[in-house]
């Protein structure tokens, strides 16, 4: 671009003006060709001011033919475009035209757009004067009706102290201006180079931007036009287009009018300038806006109030700086808070001392993915650590629940006696164990859940159970409960080959709560269970024992491999045996095993053995065979 004469003609253009209407020369007849109406079809790529991807229009430009005799032309503009993705927009507009030594005019557009929110409309305005070799145009864009979409459904945005901030999005339409001096810089065998410069502003209610563009282009024979721009503001950025038409006149019409002696190339150039397309800002810019709000617990109602733990932190329980022992969580917090501990350096220390949970809580590691809700859905919040935060406690129970407890992406190592990794005791409500892993010793059991009424379908999933000695460890016991457990995608193993589970899953069948207010259900589904082989423990993979009185159950056992059943046989002694699959049946009890899997390491040890013959429930014996794999052996 040669900018020395860019500049010269920016200072030079009232000059020019003026001379061109000067009347000191007689007048001549001149001929002259103009294209009066025309289709179009061109595309750009790719994304531009308040759109993100590219698209492909068809247009057409109309004149009336008693245009050519006078110095006013009124024209009709209809454009069409196709998004890359299949969405339409559209313009139509009027204007008229006024040629002198310049070409004067305006015009006024109806325009449209459709998203994936909803139907954009607007108004816009323009303003031109169009010359030789400089233009002048400014333009105004004025969405009508509805020009705001729905909120989008709510996010996670960020921790700021002890709360979360929800984010959702909304679509709305920019009204604003843009501005532009085109200069036509050169035109050589028929090729028209051209350029335009100049500032645009879109703003609504909350955003607003303020940038400028460039473009660059040639037409070649009112044929074939090659363009490409540039453009920048802070709130759409860079952005670069390349865009490609074909023209195609159905009315070049040739006129002959006189002019002043040695104007006609003159007057030719700028009568040529009254059919040209309008430049404007032809889609409807349109921007996304984040509402942000803090994240309310649909149970209370309340904001929820969220407690940091990391043990190598400066202990005030805020995102910023978390406590740095379980202890202080524990006593700041309240019902229906969430306790968030993060790893630290590692290891249980500050977390060492195992941890008393309130009503509804929630304890969660912070290396997985959590699911909330909140009064505007279910928001999902990513990890903020990659590895499991340590828990502990040599002296008991590393977690003890209370009501509605929520325990997730925890590395729980139980050591005490006799103890449980989770244990929740004769408590009311619903409760999720998932993705943690939980390794045991000394007798103990991973999670313990007895004498429970769950209000709702309580999960215990994607779970790690470890024995991490040869002391009979049991994975998960549900004992004397009512309501619904879904007990799916676990893993039982040993931490090596000495070590394991003795029983994967225990479930005790009845209840001490009085009175029976629901039927028990049990779905056990998906699991892995790996366990411990020896010949001196009687091991079962999942064991059904009726508790105390009994009750209305029934239980869905589908889709799970048990592996390495190795242990007492049932001929030696009835009360302790092994078994894949172990349950004792009651007419009360329907008990349903579907494509199961069970390996013995013994040909005398069965993969499910089902007792009390006489009694057992009408459905249990059908449902074993034959989509299971392993030997069935009923005892009396």
């Amino acid at each position: 671009m040669n900018y020395k004469r860019l500049s010269y003609l920016l200072l030079t253009s009232p000059l020019l003006l003026h001379a061109t209407t000067s009347p000191e020369n007689p007048s001549q007849p001149c001929e002259s060709t103009h294209d009066l109406n025309r289709v179009s079809i061109r595309h750009i790529e790719s994304k531009g001011l308040g759109y993100n991807q590219g698209y492909t229009t068809l247009e057409g430009f109309f004149v009336p033919l008693s245009a050519l005799n006078t110095r006013w032309v009124p024209f009709l503009d209809v454009r069409g475009h196709i998004f890359n993705n299949s969405k339409p927009a559209a313009n139509a507009g009027i204007g008229l035209r006024y040629i002198e030594s310049r070409v004067w005019g305006g015009n006024i557009y109806y325009d449209y757009r459709k998203t994936r929110e909803r139907n954009y409309n607007q108004v816009s305005f323009g303003f031109e004067s169009l010359g030789r070799y400089l233009d002048y145009r400014i333009n105004g864009y004025f969405p009508v009706g509805k020009h705001k979409g729905s909120l989008s459904d709510a996010s996670f945005d960020h921790f700021s102290g002890n709360s979360l901030y929800l984010a959702r999005k909304q679509e709305l339409a920019l009204k604003g201006t843009n501005a532009e001096v085109g200069v036509h810089i050169a035109k050589v065998k028929g090729i028209d180079f051209y350029s335009a410069l100049g500032p645009y502003y879109f703003a609504n209610d909350t955003k607003h931007t303020f940038g400028g563009e460039f473009r660059i282009g040639m037409d070649v024979l009112n044929i074939l036009r090659i363009e490409g721009n540039t453009s920048y503001d802070h709130l759409f950025k860079w952005i670069g287009q390349g865009q490609i038409s074909l023209s195609y006149a159905f009315t070049p019409k040739k006129m002959s009018r006189k002019e002043k002696k040695g104007s006609c190339s003159f007057h030719g150039l700028v009568r040529d300038r009254a059919f040209q397309r309008v430049d404007k800002q032809e889609i409807i810019v349109v921007t996304t806006q984040k509402k942000k709000s803090v994240a309310i617990n649909p149970l209370t109602g309340q904001p929820y109030t969220i407690w940091f733990v990391d043990n190598t932190s400066h202990s005030q329980g805020t995102h910023e700086s978390p406590f740095n022992t379980l202890a202080n969580a524990q006593a700041a917090s309240g019902p229906n808070d969430i306790i968030a501990v993060l790893p630290g350096d590692g290891t249980d220390k500050g977390m060492n001392q195992g941890i008393v949970l309130q009503d509804g809580q929630k304890l969660w590691g912070m290396s997985v993915l959590h699911a909330l809700p909140t009064t505007l859905g279910k928001i999902t919040i990513k990890p903020l650590a990659s590895q499991m935060p340590l828990l502990s406690n040599s002296g008991g129970d590393v977690v003890t629940g209370a009501n509605s407890n929520d325990i997730e992406g925890l590395r729980i190592v139980q050591t005490a006696s006799t103890s449980y990794g989770i244990n929740i005791l004769n408590k009311t409500g619903t409760y999720t164990v998932a993705n943690n892993i939980i390794s045991t010793t000394n007798s103990g059991c991973g999670l313990s859940i007895q004498t429970i009424n769950s209000l709702g379908t309580s999960q215990i999933v994607n779970n790690t159970f470890l024995g991490a000695d040869n002391t009979p460890n049991r994975g998960v016991r549900i004992d004397q409960c009512q309501g619904h457990f879904m007990i799916s995608n676990n893993l039982f193993t040993g931490t090596d080959a000495s070590s394991g589970l003795v029983i994967g899953i225990f479930i005790g069948i009845g209840s001490s709560i009085e009175p029976l207010t629901s039927t028990v259900q049990y779905s056990i589904v998906g699991n892995t269970i790996n366990l411990k082989p020896t010949l001196a423990t009687a091991v079962q993979g999942i064991s059904l024992l009726p508790q105390n009185s009994f009750q209305t159950a029934s239980v869905f056992i589908a889709d799970n491999q048990v592996q390495n059943v190795l242990g007492k046989r049932y001929d030696e002694t009835i009360t302790s045996y092994s078994a894949g699959i172990s349950s004792h049946i009651y007419p009360t009890t329907s008990v349903t095993l579907r494509n199961n899997k069970v390996t013995t390491l013994d040909p005398a040890i069965p993969a499910y053995f089902l007792a009390d013959a006489g009694t057992r429930g009408p459905s249990a014996q059908a449902n074993v065979a034959p989509d299971n794999v392993g030997r069935v052996q009923y005892g009396e």
